[in-house]
Formats: C-alpha cells, structure tokens, sequence
C-alpha cells in the first residue's frame, strides 16, 4: 500500500509518459506540473498558442513607472530595472499572466501560459525524481551558453541557489527551505536533495529559479545594487541605458536556445526600450503622445474615461479586454498588526465593516468590479458556506482560539445600496470598536488614555489617492484621524520592506496550486522577516498548519479542503478589508502589432507578439504625423 501511495504522489509532480511500480524507481520527464500530467508529448515541436512564423524584428517601447539603480532584482537593496525578470508587462490585480520567467536570465524550465503549473525543460533536457521525492535532478543542454560563450554549466546553478539563499530576498529562504542541499555531478547535471515533506511544488520552483552566471559575478558583492548590465543566458541583452530613466534590451542574434520547442515563436521584437515615468498619470499621456506602444490599464476610471482620443476613434490604437481564467488572489487594505491600533482582530473588523464596496464600485469603478471573497478568489479552493467534516477536522485543533464564526457562520461582508448612506455599517463598525475598547467623546474615538485613533494609509502611486480619500473620510465619521500619504515607489518599498506603515494596499497573487509563496504570505517566520510580502504580520498556529496541510495535500480533492480551511481563518481574522477582483485584462497598444489568434489560459503573454511591418508602417507614419 505505501509502495502504491508513493508512485501515485509521484503521478502529481512529475510530467511523465510512464512510472514503474517500484517506489525506488527514477521517473524520467521532460517537464514537470503539480496536479495532473503536462499536455504536450514529449517531442512537442512548439507551444500550440505560438506563431511558429512570427517574424522578428521591430522596436518595442514601453513604460515604468518610478526609477531604477540597479540591474539586480534579487536584493533588498535599491530598485531594479524592469524587463530583467518576469513578463514584459506587469498586469494588475495579482495575477501572473505570461509564461516568461526572464529575458536575460533565463531558468531550467519554462512555464507554458494554457497550463495549470505546468513547465517543460529549457535549460534541461530532463528531470529526473524518484518516487519517494527525496532529490530533483536536471540534466542541462551541454550547448546552453551566456550572451559572451561561456558555458552554462551545474555550477552556474548550483552557485545561484546558494547565492539567492544567503544574499537573496528573504522570499527565496521562505520558499526553498525545504531543499536540504545542492551537489554537482559533472558539467551537465545538478541534484537538489530534499528535506522529508517537502512543498510538492518546490520541483517546478527550483526549475523556475533564474540561473546566474558564477563566473561574471566573481569578485563583486551580490548584496549591493548593481550598476552595470550583466550578462545572461536568455534571448535578450541590455544594449543601452541611462540610470534611472531608460534601458534598452536588444535580442541576442547568437542566442543559443533559439531553436528550442519552449523558444520557437517567442521573444520576436528586435529590441524592446523602457521610459521610465514619474506616474501612472504621465505615462498615459506618453502612450497617447505615441512615445509608448502598449500599456497594462488597471484604473477602471481612466479606462472608461482616458482612452477617447482621435487614435482610439481612428482604429490606430486598440482598447482590447481580454478574459483569463486564473485565480484573483486577494487584494485589500492590508493592516498593520505589529502596529497596538490594528492588534486587536475587533478593529480590523470594523475596518471591514466601514468600507462601502457598493459606492466605490457605482461612483469610482464604473461598475466593472466583483467583490473579492476569498484570498483564493476565482478558483474552486475558496471558501463557501460552512466548513464540511474535512475542513473541520483540520480547524477542530485550533477550535479554543479560533473565532466561533469560522465553524458557524458564512463568511459575508456589508452590502449597501451604493447611495453612500451606510448608516447600519457605521454603527456596526462603532459597535465591535466599542468591544476592543474605544469610545466617542467630543466626535472623537479615544482609547481609555483619551488618545484619538489615528493612523495613515501608505500609497505609492497618486492615482491611488482617488480610492483611498472617500474611505479615509467615511472612518472620520467614526471619529478616526485617517491621513493618506503618497511616497515614491522606492520610498514605498524601503517602508514595507521595513514594515514601517501603518494600512496599505496589498494584493496577494495565488495560482491555481499553492506553493511556498503562501509561506512568504501567512508564515511566523515571513513576518518578521525584512523584505518579506508578510505586511500584515500574520503569525498564527491555526495558519502554520493549514498551510503545511495546503502545501503537503496528495490530490486536489484535499488541497481544496486544506485551502479552504486556511481560506476561512484568513478571512475571520480579518488581516486585509477586502477590495475588488476582475477576471479581465486591460490592454491597449497603437496598432501595429500580431499576435496569435487564439485565447490563452494566462489571457496576455506579449512575448508571443510581433511586429507587423505592414500595420507598423502606417500607424508609425500616421502618430509621427500627429495622428
């Protein structure tokens, strides 16, 4: 029977074709998911969602909001430039579209964008696990390269992962804690040896890592913002820069993976520029000026009311709405709980209870958004109803110091008319502030001491403010001092890292499978850990669990109980005030790019697009002409 169990975990991390009885055996694969088996054969000559016949070529300019110092996106320190990791363009609300892991640094697999967790071998040719799941092998092309010939190598890898456990953000400790170690067999193999019940994710995570070269980096210090290119694997290299306000990326004609199945039909633009802009607010005027070709919209406001210029009238800029279907997460006014004003859940509480969704959403969003649920919203694993038997039996330890509400209640938030009259959320929300201890006194509410609640919502972006002063001033009915402040993006992230604030807006991202980011979430050891994404704070037994019983389920029938447990304490502590969630992208683009025809899972992968000479040409002819 526990020969049988084994074989079966391994069916849920590994891609393969075939698994021998013995729990002993080597399964070999050329790509790995988490659930389930990967889609494509082994001998797959493209992803099915490319132009296998995409031209290349073409300038691409794009923009960045804030500023940049260094080329390492790795650290603490200073602030990296856009492009070097991750998509092309980042898209709002959390979610991950776009299979790219990096343009100049490259990594052992590839994500595919209609896959759930799903990654195929790139800088490997196979992986390889045995059943009981005790080590990871990749064996890496022998040709892969750097852009200047060095080899790619074992030790290039083994190296990085080193280097990102000790110099890296405190997320990488987080999430790669259950490798015991790393060995090098040769040039071409490396082993990652893993600690008993281990994150069934962390294969396809160490596949993702970026992999560095040890070489370059011999002899500078990786825990200091780097102020020159570096080199790397992948189909771009950084041609031209001036610190902090642009960076070029030109594509590698001697890249070296640019026949592989994971390759063909992507990164087709012969050079892709950023613009880096003060805000938000300036780069959209840059994209109507021309001077920018495509942009991610996450301001309803502004996509109903910014985009009514002569070149959207004129077909020669496109306002596309593109559907995804991945997993929302959840996004909210994050709380401070190291702070003594939001320690108590009571305040939190009422915090939820004064936020009028329904106004904001008729008066500031146009009606586009959905309420967000759950912390794993758009997806099977959020919670609904009452917890069954199965979740109960995970919450029934914790019972004593669980609120009776997530045993008995539905989770449920205020819903008002949307007139701005919510009279009966205010006072519920003066009620649970008078239980932790507060009262009014000359319209102020005061502690015992007769101190007046107060504190700031931290933003790093203006176009921000819009959405934070109307809840800021419905608390001040409440008799709460609320300022709202505005920093610049380095600034902001010095602060969170630093976890020096006090409310602030935060998304948590999740995908369809969970994985060790949850720990960087929701973890004791996350929040207080410098650099961490645990900004509320969150350090709680019932949490710890649930999350080792979320990352450790064998099956989805399980990982949905676990989640959904998890889901139901997270939401009944009250850490965040919900916000909003959508299942559609933004995007608009002068039009004078293709792109392949059929809808994708991710919904948006720009690395799939090219420049069409023939639309380049006019619509360039025509906003040069002022069009």
């Amino acid at each position: 029977m526990r020969s049988l169990l084994a074989v079966l975990a391994l069916l849920l991390v590994l891609g393969v074709r075939a698994v021998a009885a013995d729990p002993a055996a080597v399964t070999v694969s050329d790509g790995i998911t988490v659930l389930g088996t990967p889609k494509l054969p082994a001998d797959f000559p493209h992803f099915p969602y490319v132009n296998p016949q995409a031209p290349k070529g073409g300038t691409v300019t794009l923009a960045a909001t804030g500023s940049y110092d260094s080329f390492n996106p790795f650290i603490l320190r200073g602030s990296a430039a856009w492009g070097l990791v991750g998509p092309w363009v980042a898209m709002p609300g959390g979610t991950s579209a776009g299979g790219s892991v990096g343009h100049v640094w490259e990594s052992l697999l590839t994500p595919s964008d209609d896959e759930i967790a799903t990654a195929y071998c790139h800088l490997c040719i196979t992986v390889e696990m045995p059943a009981d799941r005790s080590w990871v092998a990749f064996n890496l092309h022998h040709r892969a390269r750097f852009s200047d010939g060095h080899p790619l190598t074992a030790r290039d890898v083994a190296w990085t992962f080193r280097t990102l456990l000790k110099y890296g953000r405190p997320g990488y400790r987080i999430q790669l804690a259950g490798v015991r170690d790393v060995t090098t067999e040769g040039d071409w193999r490396v082993v990652f040896h893993l600690r008993p019940g281990a994150n069934r994710a962390l294969p396809l995570i160490l596949g993702e890592l970026p992999v560095l070269p040890r070489f370059w980096f011999k002899g500078r210090d990786f825990s200091q913002p780097l102020r020159v290119p570096p080199i790397g694997s992948g189909p771009y290299v950084v041609s031209a820069f001036k610190l902090g306000r642009s960076v070029t990326f030109a594509r590698d004609p001697h890249w070296w993976a640019r026949d592989l199945p994971t390759s063909i039909g992507t990164n087709n633009f012969a050079t892709v520029r950023y613009e880096f802009y003060r805000d938000s607010s300036v780069a959209l005027e840059a994209f109507k000026a021309g001077d920018v070709d495509l942009r991610a919209e996450n301001i309803s406001k502004v996509w109903a009311t910014g985009y009514d210029f002569p070149a959207v009238r004129e077909g020669l800029v496109i306002k596309a709405d593109l559907r995804h279907h991945l997993p929302t997460g959840m996004q909210g006014w994050a709380m401070n709980t190291r702070r003594k004003i939001f320690a108590n859940p009571l305040v939190r509480q009422a915090m939820a209870e004064a936020y009028d969704f329904q106004w904001a959403n008729r008066n500031l969003f146009y009606g586009e958004y959905a309420r967000t649920m759950s912390y794993f919203s758009n997806s099977d694993l959020a919670a609904t109803g009452l917890p069954g038997p199965a979740e109960r039996a995970l919450l029934d330890p914790f019972r004593a110091d669980l609120p009776r509400a997530v045993f008995d209640r539905p989770f449920a938030l205020p819903v008002t008319d949307g007139k701005g009259d919510d009279l009966p959320e205010l006072r519920r929300a003066l009620a649970l502030l008078e239980r932790a201890g507060w009262r009014v006194r000359d319209l102020k509410l005061v502690d015992a001491a007769g101190r007046q609640m107060r504190f700031t919502i931290l933003l790093p972006d203006p176009s921000y403010v819009r959405v934070a002063l109307p809840y800021a001033m419905t608390l001040r009915h409440l008799g709460i001092h609320v300022d709202v402040r505005v920093v610049d993006p380095a600034q902001y992230e010095h602060l969170t890292d630093n976890f020096d604030f006090d409310m602030t807006m935060l998304v948590y991202g999740e995908g369809d499978i969970p994985g060790s980011e949850i720990e960087e979430y929701w973890s004791c050891a996350s929040a207080h850990a410098v650099g961490s994404m645990n900004l509320p704070g969150v350090c709680d037994p019932a949490v710890q669990a649930l999350i080792h019983d979320v990352l450790s389920a064998p099956d989805r029938p399980r990982l949905r109980i676990a989640a959904r447990a998890l889901d139901r304490v997270l939401l009944w502590r009250w850490y965040l005030v919900p916000q909003w969630t959508t299942d559609r992208f933004h995007i608009a683009y002068w039009n004078r790019f293709g792109h392949p025809a059929a809808p994708i899972r991710d919904g948006f992968d720009l690395d799939t697009w090219w420049v069409d000479p023939v639309l380049a040409a006019r619509t360039d002819a025509a906003r040069h002409a002022g069009g």
